[in-house]
């Protein structure tokens, strides 16, 4: 199912590109610099999430890590 829902998120991703590619020729260059980073990360959680690759989220680490050191630093 997950593959599924990647690849049609895709297909919609690639047809809003195509869509905005008017919009945006007659933008700024920090709006044409916003969309490019927001869609090439999208298209890299896609894609690692279809590989099977996992990304570090900082959310991981706080619970993993800094969240114990807190407690044993507070001696609860």
């Amino acid at each position: 199912m997950d593959g599924i829902f990647i690849i049609s998120f895709l297909i919609i991703l690639f047809g809003s590109f195509i869509i905005d590619r008017k919009m945006l020729r007659k933008t700024e260059t920090g709006n044409k610099i916003t969309y490019g980073i927001t869609i090439g990360l999208i298209l890299l959680f896609l894609i690692t999430k279809y590989f099977h690759v996992s990304i570090p989220m900082p959310s991981y680490f706080f619970v993993q890590v800094v969240s114990p050191w807190f407690i044993q630093v507070l001696g609860i």
